[in-house]
């Protein structure tokens, strides 16, 4: 793989293996961490969301009326869970893991997929007629209009599965069924230049999650390749940090805590999560 030197000045983080755990999860399809050092993580399968602390102990369970799917944070810590099956998203505080409200889109051609959590807001992957929009969280009763009203601006491609934004104006997005990644930047949509030429990023296969570092580096989860591409937010591969020899196994989510000391990686399609110690 042709591969991108760092600029002068780069610093990337290296990665110990800390801990792996599982508690006969069906399936986590969604993993968050709260300003507390907990983890959030949605059990799709199981309808419930899972309380643990940054080695894994559960702390408490939450049954939930639907399938959960995906969840962010935001630095007010309140936790956005969606709800695909019920066009619906929970509000929560996720280190009481109570709900505080919930929110449904009334449009029934409306699927609310994803969330994305920066600074204070959050932001919604939401679905309509297989077009995927970002809508930033305020009621979901209106979101249809308020998506069509704002038009191409806030596409982010076709069947996106996870989206993450650096910004609040960025987004870099999972599109099911491919192998590249959708970047949404500044009301233009357009591939990520490396994914145009496709040599370059050869050893990433059906990518599931992205989250970013405390230096603006993207953490990209290749689910067939079994392995953690590091890129830069212009899409050029830096290093390939964590991969199958560190125990990558069908990696479905990514996120760091808060403070940037540790890594979690949901594994095993959803069946284990990887806890490893950041340095650097």
């Amino acid at each position: 793989m042709a591969q991108v030197l760092a600029v002068p000045g780069d610093v990337r983080h290296g990665f110990s293996y800390n801990i792996s755990f599982n508690r006969d999860f069906g399936r986590i399809t969604g993993i968050a961490a709260s300003s507390k050092g907990n983890i959030v993580l949605c059990d799709h399968n199981n309808k419930n969301l899972i309380l643990v602390d940054n080695i894994g102990n559960c702390l408490t369970e939450l049954n939930v009326d639907s399938e959960p799917y995906d969840v962010a944070i935001t630095r007010q810590n309140i936790g956005y869970i969606t709800q695909p099956n019920t066009r619906s998203v929970l509000q929560i505080d996720p280190d009481r893991m109570v709900v505080l409200s919930k929110h449904t889109c009334n449009m029934l051609n409306t699927t609310v997929i994803c969330a994305s959590a920066f600074g204070n807001a959050c932001y919604l992957g939401v679905n309509i007629h297989g077009q995927s929009y970002i809508h930033h969280f305020t009621s979901l009763s209106t979101i249809g209009e308020t998506v069509y009203t704002a038009g191409q601006q806030n596409n982010i491609g076709s069947g996106v599965v996870k989206t993450h934004t650096i910004d609040g104006q960025t987004y870099f997005s999972c599109i099911g069924g491919q192998n590249f990644i959708m970047v949404r930047k500044q009301g233009t949509l357009y591939l990520n230049s490396v994914l145009e030429n496709m040599s370059s990023i050869a050893t990433i296969d059906t990518p599931t999650d992205i989250c970013s570092d405390d230096n603006g580096h993207l953490y990209v989860s290749g689910q067939g390749s079994n392995n953690i591409h590091r890129l830069t937010q212009d899409g050029k591969v830096l290093d390939i940090p964590l991969h199958s020899q560190h125990g990558i196994k069908q990696p479905v989510a990514v996120c760091f805590d808060q403070n940037y000391t540790k890594l979690y990686i949901v594994n095993e399609w959803g069946k284990s999560v990887l806890v490893f110690d950041v340095y650097g």
